[in-house]
């Protein structure tokens, strides 16, 4: 699809349409919302059909990539939108291997491959990209919480591509990346970090056997200009969910994304607070007419987002953020009232 709504791309396109819920972020799958509506839900689930394109559609990548070259840009494809490219699914053999030839053939166009199934991504490329994936490769994964980001992120880790990527969305949880932010980038581990720190006869400092970074061992400070460790994971998307069931994001955790991408030099993308938006306990005081709001409330606490009455004097009683389903659009795409738009600096020939 030209011009698309989702903020970080320029067009979507899905070489099948149709997939199956792997972990907690499928729960309230919008793209699983719009086969039940379209196709009474024909292509979801793990005993269904993945419904082909057609030949019509195929040829949209081929003129975007004329576009492209005639406006003298580059232009994002997120691939794919309805789908995943990397599901083990015999209706997807055929669409990814055409998939996979008109990305080698369409060079201003960047390709946004996004998968919930890294464990999938080396088995099914083409042999000659294991080594090196096409420049116009961005290659990324969803991780909506700590456990699947650490399931996950060893996988994408492998991946020789020029730009990999986290897609925090929905975000259920906080996330720590600090570990895989400082990912060796010489070392063939990809456990978390993947340093091997030695005593290098200069007690306290050590040296990395790996990329000869050399760092205080009591502060885990860099030392001089020993080798500069850059992020092996260049960008992260951030964004609450949206739908008729959509469950809230904490602020606290995309705050924890942003101040660790901005720490660690990673470009930060914070799509959209989603359905929910948190405001302080009198959403009056921000200058908000209490009208746009629906009666449905939220408070967060002991680790858990409870439904509030109605009643506003006991919303006020709580000392705590609020959160108020405001619909996706009322709540905006503001943090800390800055936007962050960011993309990975890469240069594209």
């Amino acid at each position: 699809m030209e011009n698309s709504h989702i903020e970080w791309t320029d067009n979507t396109f899905n070489i099948v349409e149709g997939c199956k819920k792997v972990s907690p972020g499928c729960k309230n799958c919008y793209a699983e919302t719009r086969d039940k509506i379209w196709h009474r839900g024909a292509h979801w689930g793990p005993n269904s059909t993945r419904k082909q394109m057609s030949e019509s559609y195929w040829r949209k990548p081929a003129l975007w990539n004329v576009q492209a070259y005639n406006e003298n840009r580059k232009i994002k494809v997120f691939c794919s939108s309805l789908c995943d490219v990397f599901e083990d699914h015999p209706d997807l053999i055929e669409p990814r291997e055409r998939l996979f030839k008109i990305i080698e053939s369409t060079n201003n166009l960047i390709w946004q491959l996004l998968t919930k199934r890294p464990e999938n991504i080396l088995k099914l490329v083409p042999p000659h990209w294991v080594e090196k994936f096409p420049d116009n490769v961005w290659m990324g994964i969803t991780v909506e919480n700590q456990e699947y980001a650490d399931i996950r992120i060893p996988f994408l880790l492998k991946v020789p591509a020029r730009v990999r990527f986290l897609s925090c969305e929905p975000l259920l949880d906080k996330i720590s990346l600090e570990k895989w932010f400082d990912q060796c980038p010489k070392s063939e581990r990809v456990d978390g970090n993947g340093h091997s720190w030695l005593f290098d006869g200069d007690d306290p400092y050590v040296k990395c056997a790996y990329c000869k970074e050399y760092r205080d061992a009591r502060y885990g400070y860099t030392i001089g200009a020993s080798y500069t460790i850059k992020s092996p994971i260049n960008w992260v998307i951030c964004g609450g969910e949206s739908g008729r069931n959509a469950r809230p994001m904490h602020m606290l955790w995309a705050r924890a994304l942003r101040d660790q991408c901005k720490a660690a030099g990673v470009a930060f993308f914070f799509k959209q607070w989603g359905e929910w938006r948190p405001y302080a306990t009198n959403p009056v005081s921000e200058g908000i007419p209490l009208n746009v709001f629906s009666y449905q409330k939220k408070i967060y606490k002991d680790s858990e987002f409870f439904t509030m009455p109605g009643d506003m004097s006991a919303a006020n009683a709580f000392k705590d953020f609020i959160w108020f389903k405001t619909g996706k659009k009322a709540a905006g795409a503001l943090l800390d009232g800055k936007e962050y738009k960011e993309f990975p600096h890469v240069k594209h020939i």
